[in-house]
């Protein structure tokens, strides 16, 4: 079996923080658009949500939130977990695959951060629709995963093809 080619670590991690960061700064603008629409809704909500994560679940009630705490807090752990997913790439043979593995990704953090530590230690977030979270979770795996197409043993596959690829010659 052929030995193929990986990416260096370090510039797998930098994908992933660049990716992790871009992809959490979509989520949240969408996030604040959703929120915005919503009844009585302010598009600064969900930041003030996410700044419960340091302040505590009390902050919201006490109303000593923080946007820019909500950022900074969203945008750490944006990179963080694209770092993570930089991590399992190295796995996924074909851009379709690191798509798929991006897309599952974000519905696994949902799971995660919604479905079980929400409603273990930051009940704050159990407000929040959950539709639309499990939505935006899957954009930002989807995102992410973008900024892995044609690295690593991906190096040489289209970024995207219209044709399907020709099968080589098998040998007996």
């Amino acid at each position: 079996m052929p030995i193929m080619p990986t990416e260096p670590v370090l510039g797998r991690l930098v994908r992933g923080g660049v990716g992790g960061l871009a992809s959490g700064a979509v989520f949240a603008g969408v996030t604040m658009w959703f929120a915005s629409t919503m009844p009585d809704g302010k598009a600064e909500m969900p930041l003030r949500m996410m700044s419960t994560i340091v302040k505590g679940s009390d902050a919201m009630a006490a109303g000593t939130t923080s946007i820019g705490l909500g950022v900074a807090t969203h945008l750490v752990l944006s990179v963080a977990f694209g770092l993570v997913f930089a991590l399992v790439v190295p796995m996924l043979a074909t851009n379709g695959t690191v798509a798929l593995a991006g897309t599952l990704y974000g519905g696994l953090l949902y799971v995660v951060n919604f479905l079980v530590l929400a409603s273990l230690v930051f009940p704050v977030f159990q407000n929040a629709n959950q539709p639309f979270e499990l939505f935006a979770h899957i954009v930002f795996g989807t995102i992410l995963s973008f900024f892995f197409y044609g690295s690593g043993v991906r190096k040489d596959e289209a970024f995207a093809s219209l044709r399907a690829p020709r099968r080589q010659a098998q040998t007996r």
